[in-house]
């Protein structure tokens, strides 16, 4: 059995804008249509719903915001923590999963918004820990650049180290609601924290009630600082990885990680990121990436805008049928090497973005059987522990994907069929 979860890369923000079943009722300004994804996701059997976010309007490309804001890509978006409270009133046991910075947000914020949202689930709630690579991002937080790359890991470090003290500043029997003795709380079993570190300065205590359970943790590092802190840190880990081969590379690393950090193993789940399409024969799948392998000019700048933007490297300066040069860069380092790597060395950069289109790597394009095959066997290869379908939230989307795979996942014992009464953490360590 493996774990399962949908991530939604355009975060709170326009779904389905320029795809086939793309319509002006898709109000993504509202919290309904994410309600009806988030109760798919729940019958379906799923684990998680992450939700991705970003905290600008992208012009590296090109050195303008034009092809970012004509395909809504990155923007425009809604802050995702405003929205669990709506998507913990549709599910019981989905767990919930927000983003948040640890380059930008003060942890005492982080901590109590965090907390209260906790409070008002049933176990549900997760957060997705990033580090926000964008010097765009940091432009609109008082920076001209974003920090060093291995340093933006030691800050998180610290940030989540103080979030988890402030939580813990709070025993777990603080709260007494006494009243013969005339005593709500007991002041002894709440302390400050008085941390003074590199990055912060944190007196505490919180002022929020202790938590019966802190949320789920989770994060996506690729580089090898990136897998030092999801291995140190996470309990689940999200990766793009390419054949079974690398994700299993990839998951050892994680586990290897770990276990160093005097943690088991096997607390870490470790997904990867996969884009499938579902169709309804082998030759409806040739014919679809032979047709997506056709880029037009809206594909090519789509997904030059989007990597631009990730890498923090203008790819409108380069020639597309020239082999793409060795980058590097101090933002998303595994999400440009995943790029990079996408098609054979000395491939051209439309070599690159063509492979990308017709279903490879991340992305699959396939029948009910062929997908399911590929998940079984790559599941088995890699050791587990699951994926993560990537789409948008609209009902074409996720009713595309779902209630195709959904019975044949079941079928095969892959899917859970129920979840335990124990809330999200206990349902990710069922397996």
């Amino acid at each position: 059995m493996l774990h399962f979860g949908w991530f939604v890369g355009h975060g709170f923000g326009v779904q389905g804008w320029g795809t086939p079943g793309y319509s002006p009722g898709f109000d993504w300004k509202k919290p309904v249509l994410y309600q009806e994804a988030v109760r798919a996701f729940e019958r379906s059997g799923l684990d998680l719903f992450i939700v991705e976010d970003s905290l600008t309007v992208p012009d590296t490309y090109g050195g303008t915001a034009q092809v970012s804001l004509a395909h809504a890509s990155f923007a425009p978006k809604h802050d995702p923590l405003a929205l669990v409270p709506y998507l913990l009133s549709a599910t019981e046991h989905l767990g919930i999963v927000p983003t948040v910075s640890a380059s930008f947000y003060p942890p005492f914020t982080a901590a109590r918004l965090l907390a209260t949202l906790q409070h008002f689930s049933n176990g549900q709630l997760g957060w997705n820990v990033v580090t926000s690579g964008s010097d765009l991002a940091a432009q609109n937080y008082g920076l001209d650049q974003q920090i060093e790359h291995d340093l933006r890991y030691e800050k998180a470090e610290e940030f989540v180290d103080v979030v988890r003290r402030l939580w813990r500043s709070w025993e777990p029997d603080a709260i007494r609601e006494d009243a013969v003795a005339g005593v709500f709380a007991d002041h002894t079993k709440v302390r400050p924290i008085n941390h003074d570190g590199e990055f912060f300065k944190v007196r505490g205590p919180l002022n929020t009630a202790p938590l019966p359970e802190e949320p789920v943790l989770v994060q996506a590092g690729a580089s090898p600082r990136g897998k030092a802190f999801a291995g140190g840190n996470a309990d689940v880990a999200i990766a793009l990885a390419r054949g079974a081969d690398g994700m299993k590379a990839y998951r050892d690393s994680i586990r290897a990680e770990a276990s160093g950090a005097g943690r088991n193993p096997d607390d870490v789940k470790v997904l990867f990121v996969l884009k499938p399409t579902v169709v309804g024969s082998k030759a409806e799948a040739a014919e679809l990436r032979a047709r997506r392998r056709e880029l037009t000019q809206r594909d090519i700048d789509s997904q030059l805008n989007s990597i631009s933007y990730l890498s923090v490297i203008d790819f409108k300066q380069f020639d597309l049928d020239a082999p793409l040069p060795e980058l590097s860069t101090n933002s998303n380092q595994g999400t440009l090497e995943h790029f990079a790597k996408a098609a054979p060395p000395g491939s051209t950069l439309r070599e690159i973005l063509q492979v990308r289109s017709g279903g490879a790597g991340d992305s699959i394009i396939g029948t009910t059987e062929e997908i399911a095959d590929y998940l079984e066997e790559t599941g088995e290869a890699v050791g587990g522990d699951g994926f993560l379908f990537s789409g948008f939230v609209d009902p074409v989307t996720v009713h595309g994907v779902l209630d195709k795979l959904t019975p044949e996942l079941r079928r095969r014992g892959l899917l859970r069929s129920s979840y335990g009464n124990g809330g999200f953490r206990p349902n990710l360590l069922d397996f």
